[in-house]
């Protein structure tokens, strides 16, 4: 397999970001590193740009010294914007075939065996920001089913060359595989909660370290069964892509966390045709595109994705761990800083208000008068909007469990207002957002001590 070489601005930057690690409190990279590219600081806070158009803090780093450390939180321009997410070979790691797939040649499992697709875009719980990857739901009598009855297959062919064990990396009760697989330098495919790793794949777990994460590099034909069904009720399948890339208005924010973020594809895009008609068969979503999206952002306004400014972007704060509530939900974690205002992912005319942390947990809202944050712009005054919990109904207007959706299901805003949240769009691109649990608008009569800031 021929290794495509790897250009990017500062090699270092991406180190960290590579299969979802973390930097430090301002920004990934190694600050020596940084030092000796840019040259020592003097002023502890003082803020730069590299001539490539980084961002760079003055920090003082563990021996004491002030050193220009890459600031995640800061403007980025000119070629840094242009390459700053690296190449997806860059982001993944391991060797990659410049000149293998750029497309799917086939599926990653029967349609038949799966109950519905949940597209791109879901804000639910900790998943704050839009995801990026599909819900594949088996049916409800799936554990009644033998082995082998709900395969899952290589969409092209390509190579594993990730695999975490889940049970091993977060002492979870039952096998839950995550498998990266590279078909091209240009495309790749992620699974997630895989129960068993089949055929080839199941060498990786053979393999896997004591830490439960391995490395290396497994061939996969198109077609070839890699996995079978977890215990969890559904499996996530995301595709990335080159040639899906988004310039998202501040990269730099996902450096630390999901690189890959900015290469996130809609996957029925890059089926055979009779494929992608067969899943979107099976989509609870017909609106276009059927696959939903995660790209929201409206610059100089409210809609998109934010992020508490100095928190480290999408990775959030450092050492933040992940906390159960009574409910059995996890309460705090490092989405606790994160923010999206936009569309719900399957009916696209309620807009959803989703926060991190108010008042202690991840949640999602719509608002009194269905408010779309489009309109709310720079140079506006303070907007406040009552935000309302809600349920769901099928088209004709029927009380709907989630659990058992029917194609374009719409939200069924509830009367009582939980509590309201205050916005400003700043002229710098920036949001002053006040949460406000249990008062609703009309109390609003400033901005308090309480207001965050939150960038791109």
């Amino acid at each position: 397999m021929k290794k495509q070489s790897v250009v990017i601005l500062a090699s270092f930057v991406f180190a960290a970001a590579a299969c979802g690690g973390s930097g430090n409190s301002d920004g990934p990279g190694d600050s020596a590193e940084v030092a000796e590219q840019y040259g020592g600081c003097s002023e502890d806070g003082a803020t730069a740009q590299s001539p490539e158009g980084l961002p760079l803090k003055c920090s003082m780093n563990s021996a004491g010294e002030l050193m220009w450390d890459v600031w995640a939180g800061g403007p980025i321009s000119g070629e840094a914007k242009e390459n700053a997410t690296g190449t997806l070979n860059a982001i993944f790691g391991g060797e990659c075939d410049a000149n293998g797939p750029k497309k799917y040649t086939t599926g990653v499992g029967d349609e038949n065996n799966w109950d519905y697709i949940v597209p791109l875009g879901e804000m639910n719980f900790g998943h704050v920001t839009p995801v990026d990857h599909f819900y594949m739901y088996y049916p409800k009598d799936a554990d009644q089913r033998a082995p082998g009855s709900f395969s899952i297959t290589s969409p092209a062919d390509g190579a594993i060359i990730d695999v975490q064990d889940f049970r091993k990396m977060n002492n979870w009760p039952y096998p839950d595989f995550r498998i990266v697989i590279t078909h091209s330098c240009d495309l790749y495919t992620v699974l997630i909660h895989i129960g068993a790793l089949v055929g080839a794949a199941a060498r990786a777990e053979a393999e896997m370290p004591a830490d439960g994460h391995w490395v290396g590099n497994i061939p996969v034909k198109a077609g070839e069964i890699i996995g079978d069904r977890s215990q969890a009720e559904k499996f996530d399948f995301s595709t990335f892509a080159t040639d899906a890339k988004v310039d998202l208005i501040n990269p730099l924010s996902y450096l630390a966390g999901e690189s890959w973020k900015p290469y996130t594809a809609n996957p029925l895009d890059y089926f055979p045709a009779d494929v992608s008609k067969a899943y979107e068969a099976k989509m609870i979503r017909t609106t276009k595109p059927v696959g939903g999206t995660i790209f929201y952002d409206i610059d100089g306004t409210a809609q998109g994705v934010w992020f508490v400014k100095d928190t480290n972007g999408y990775a959030g704060l450092q050492g933040q761990r992940s906390v159960r509530s009574d409910s059995g939900f996890n309460s705090r974690g490092y989405w606790d800083t994160h923010l999206a205002i936009a569309p719900h992912h399957v009916d696209t005319t309620m807009f959803v208000y989703s926060m991190g942390d108010f008042g202690g947990q991840p949640v999602q809202f719509v608002t009194k008068g269905n408010i779309d944050p489009s309109t709310i712009k720079a140079g506006d005054a303070p907007v406040v909007v009552d935000l309302l919990p809600f349920k769901y109904a099928t088209p004709d207007g029927q009380a709907m469990d989630i659990f058992s959706p029917v194609k374009d299901y719409k939200l069924a805003p509830q009367a009582d207002i939980a509590g309201s949240l205050a916005l400003q769009v700043n002229a710098d691109g920036s949001m002053t957002v006040e949460k406000r649990p249990g008062k609703d608008a009309a109390s609003f009569t400033g901005f308090s001590a309480d207001a965050l800031t939150y960038v791109r």
